[in-house]
């Protein structure tokens, strides 16, 4: 309809002017002819032709997630705004610290004391097991006494103990042979009286002397009384008393370690608390990308759980594609997508296809990955998509740059400055353009804008509407 009014305008302004011209002189006739009229230009060239664009989908970021406080408390500073590029790790906003940092201050002063009880607890085990090592000695000791006393002298040391009694009674008979001179010799005045006292103690000191050596060799000859004994065994049941008390204050001591290590795990635990608290008072982003939202701003209290911005990756967007479940079996993965958005056409390709149909609307989801490196197509902008299977070339011409009269549309190629009508033969529709199926070649000219109030002949302009370019852009 849109080219039938197009042509029918034509019609009438021709006519119009055609009525005009035969009351006219030849001189208005070129004034008319020579009027420059406001045109675009476009260069022809081939372009893929692609099958019909018959699905539609919204563009998605590729990786998008939703960045969310872990932590209470007022937003001191964001560090991004909408549109900003992040990376993994980034700080995205921070949040006021002091409440966190006495917290974690406490906790490191809770951690420190239960640490130093928890040493004072194992030094009191090791006291302990020192004191155990110690009793086991004195029971082994008290044991081999009275197993001695038990067991009677041996043969070797009743002949030791009569050998030292004869020495003792050499020395001492000899200590008296002196001391009976020396006094003979003061009393004569040949010896001092320090001489003479000297050979009275040596004489003394002998005498004690044999009489331990003797009163040994009886106790040995006559053996262990039960008084002796009796004092051997009670200092083994001693002993042995002295070892249960050891084991018990051990045990004492590893309950108190126990409860020491306890309150120092608790205390441990509370500080890592304390400190992941303060760490998850600056929000972070999880991904790198583009800042897509933000919903918080400085000042305003943050609370843990609420969205504060929304990151994504679009660097490579994606789109969903409803394709109908009679069609699916033609979809493979890795397979090529052309991708269409306000006349510009980009190659996806099919990363995933769902394993179920939507209950509501019977068709199967096709996920679509798209290149986006220049950032210029943005998550929410809708597209058409069609599966690329012919991968022909044609020339394309925009549609409303075609004119149509009836059978034979025409278009205006720009020649030398000049409109000069030319008839084509078109074919089907693609994303709003034509195919030309005869009468144009690549590298034409042709007037993509303005064509309407052009006559074959007319002068023309680009430098109203628009400098020429090729119809690829």
């Amino acid at each position: 309809m849109k080219l039938k009014r197009k042509g029918i305008r034509i019609m009438i302004t021709g006519i119009a002017l055609a009525i005009v011209a035969s009351g006219c002189s030849s001189a208005t006739e070129n004034s008319v002819t020579q009027a420059s009229h406001p045109v675009k230009v476009e260069k022809l060239v081939m372009k893929p032709l692609a099958n019909d664009f018959n699905l539609a989908g919204t563009l998605q970021a590729s990786n998008e997630a939703s960045v969310s406080f872990e932590a209470d408390g007022r937003i001191l500073n964001t560090m991004v705004e909408v549109g900003d590029s992040v990376e993994k790790g980034s700080v995205l906003a921070k949040l006021d610290t002091s409440a966190y940092q006495l917290q974690l201050d406490r906790a490191k002063a809770t951690m420190e004391k239960a640490k130093a009880g928890l040493s004072q607890a194992e030094a009191s085990v090791q006291s302990a097991q020192a004191g155990i090592h110690s009793s086991h000695s004195q029971v082994d000791a008290a044991q081999s006494k009275l197993q001695e006393l038990n067991n009677g002298a041996k043969k070797q040391e009743i002949a030791q103990s009569q050998n030292a009694v004869t020495a003792a009674t050499k020395a001492y008979n000899k200590k008296k042979a002196d001391a009976a001179r020396t006094q003979s010799l003061f009393q004569a005045g040949a010896a001092s009286l320090s001489e003479n006292e000297n050979a009275q103690l040596e004489l003394a000191n002998a005498q004690k002397s044999l009489s331990d050596a003797q009163e040994q060799l009886s106790l040995l000859l006559a053996g262990a009384s039960q008084e002796q004994r009796a004092q051997a065994s009670a200092g083994v049941e001693q002993a042995r008393a002295g070892l249960e008390t050891a084991m018990a204050t051990k045990q004492q001591g590893l309950a108190s370690k126990a409860q020491a290590q306890a309150t120092y795990e608790d205390a441990l635990a509370a500080y890592e608390q304390s400190s992941l608290s303060l760490k998850k008072a600056t929000l972070t982003s999880p991904i790198a990308g583009v800042v897509i939202e933000k919903k918080v701003s400085d000042g305003q209290l943050g609370s843990s759980g609420s969205e504060a911005f929304v990151v994504g990756n679009i660097k490579t967007l994606k789109v969903l594609l409803p394709v109908p479940d009679s069609e699916i079996l033609s979809w493979k993965k890795n397979q090529k997508v052309n991708v269409s958005l306000y006349n510009e056409i980009r190659t996806g390709t099919v990363t995933q296809i769902y394993p179920s149909t939507n209950a509501k609307t019977g068709s199967i989801n096709v996920e679509v990955s798209l290149p986006n490196p220049e950032l210029d197509w943005k998550p929410g902008q809708v597209i058409s998509a069609a599966k690329s299977v012919n991968q022909s070339e044609a020339l394309l011409v925009p549609v409303e740059s075609v004119i149509s009269t009836g059978s034979d549309p025409y278009i205006f190629k720009a020649v030398n400055g000049k409109a000069v009508k030319t008839t084509i033969k078109v074919g089907k529709v693609t994303n709003n353009q034509f195919e030309v199926l005869s009468g144009l070649q690549a590298g034409d000219q042709i007037v993509t804008q303005g064509a309407g109030t052009l006559f074959n002949g007319d002068v023309i302009g680009n430098d109203v509407l628009g400098k020429s370019k090729e119809s690829s852009e």
